[in-house]
């Protein structure tokens, strides 16, 4: 009897023209995304739901085994043990979807993707504990095959840029990224706008370092300052990164707002230039009018041929779909503090709810509304919220906390508690909430 798996004849075909290629692997090589995405779909196919600590599901993926297996039976040491503690130092993915994505690129570059799958194949029953028996690593024969894919996969020269990884959490499709070394200088001229964690680059001074030769332009990402990685929680520590250099050149990483795409035509491949559709969705969010001027003008550039947006793989429409749990009051004190303790709270409470809800972040505030007839659950202005977000044991349950007037003035504070399957979409939701109550221009 042959053993066979769509997915893993796919992957074979995919290797094979890596290999044929006899020739560095990098990013432009225009079969690598194929590959990685089918690589994805063998690791995450039949992955089983597992409970953390305390008992509560964690998202199927298979980061975690992936991460687990590492602490559990590799030495601090080994190469892929390393490679995985290198993975979730990484600010830049917070994700179990991203952290696998740069997990797979990284482990490429290692050549020690194998060495897990190697540990679950022929360890015997290890696999059971983390797949169903309809998967490829659950099947002992298809696991081999896995492995063999894998082991081919090592003797390849793959030469990728680990540094361009800040939109993994969404997508395989990254976009064009600059490495930029400026001369010594006290100030940079950019003004960015943090938006769902990064930073949006919305002013530039003319006379600038950063704006010579036009490299760097509003609407791209400023990435990193020096080797530090700029996300939410470094924003205020920007010009503590350029003093820690003075004197010294300044390194930039810029992430292009624009990308480049080769359609395969029958006689000729074409290269176009796209607009990149995560920035594009960070430039609307913004809510900065001069920015969305930027969408305008590269369409009447590009009015002779037709743009493909692409889409973010898991890319929303207005609001976001959420389960509503339900409120619950918390007293005196509407810091972030009380949003674990509201979560356990209502979840161990008989009166928790289960409404499918659109939870919409507007200009001045939030309005949840019920999805089978509009019913308006709860409105809030950002003045009257205290607080928001989740807690590490339990990524799918988040709140935000608002109190009975503005929450500098307010003194009874009320929780209100919110599950999504998805736990990179919560984050989601908790960056656009955290962002209409904290737009902040900073200047570097």
């Amino acid at each position: 009897m042959t053993v066979s798996n769509p997915l893993i004849k796919e992957l074979k075909g995919w290797t094979r023209k890596l290999t044929e290629s006899n020739i560095e692997i990098d990013e432009e090589n225009e079969d690598l995304l194929f590959f990685f995405k089918n690589l994805e779909k063998c690791f995450q196919k039949g992955i089983l739901m597992r409970l953390n600590p305390i008992s509560f599901p964690k998202l199927p993926d298979a980061w975690y085994w992936m991460e687990e297996i590492a602490e559990k039976y590799f030495s601090s040491s080994c190469t892929y043990s390393l490679v995985v503690e290198q993975v979730k130092q990484n600010s830049k993915v917070y994700t179990p979807t991203g952290r696998l994505r740069l997990l797979i690129k990284t482990c490429l570059m290692r050549k020690c993707l194998h060495m897990p799958v190697e540990m679950l194949v022929r360890t015997p029953l290890m696999a059971t504990d983390y797949y169903d028996r309809n998967s490829i690593l659950g099947d002992n024969i298809l696991g081999e095959i896995f492995l063999s894919v894998l082991l081919q996969s090592s003797k390849l020269n793959f030469k990728l840029d680990l540094r361009n990884c800040s939109f993994l959490d969404e997508t395989w499709q990254l976009p064009e990224c600059l490495a930029l070394e400026l001369v010594p200088c006290k100030n940079l001229g950019i003004s960015v706008c943090f938006t769902k964690g990064r930073a949006l680059i919305v002013n530039l001074d003319k006379n600038s370092v950063a704006a010579e030769d036009d490299k760097v332009e509003i609407g791209d990402i400023l990435d990193e300052i020096n080797g530090n990685a700029i996300t939410s929680n470094t924003k205020g520590q920007l010009r503590k990164f350029m003093r820690k250099t003075m004197g010294l050149p300044v390194s930039l990483y810029v992430i292009k707002n624009t990308i480049q795409r080769i359609m395969r035509f029958q006689h000729r491949n074409k290269k176009t230039c796209e607009l990149y559709a995560p920035i594009v969705h960070l430039i609307k969010s913004s809510g900065i009018e001069g920015l969305k001027k930027i969408l305008k003008r590269f369409n009447s550039e590009m009015d002779d041929e037709k743009i493909e947006v692409i889409k973010p793989e898991n890319q929303l429409n207005a609001g976001f779909s959420v389960k509503y749990c339900g409120s619950i009051y918390v007293g005196t004190k509407g810091d972030v503090k009380q949003i674990e303790r509201a979560i356990l709270q209502i979840l161990k409470s008989e009166e928790m709810k289960s409404v499918p809800v659109k939870f919409e972040c507007l200009e001045l505030g939030i309005k949840v509304t019920q999805d089978l007839d509009d019913t308006v659950i709860c409105k809030q202005s950002y003045m009257e919220i205290s607080s928001c977000g989740r807690t590490g044991n339990i990524p799918n349950y988040f709140a935000f906390i608002a109190g009975d007037t503005n929450c500098n003035l307010a003194t009874k504070f009320d929780a209100y508690i919110f599950y999504h399957e998805n736990e990179s979409e919560v984050q989601t939701i908790l960056q656009s909430l955290g962002q209409g109550f904290q737009r902040t221009h900073f200047a570097v």
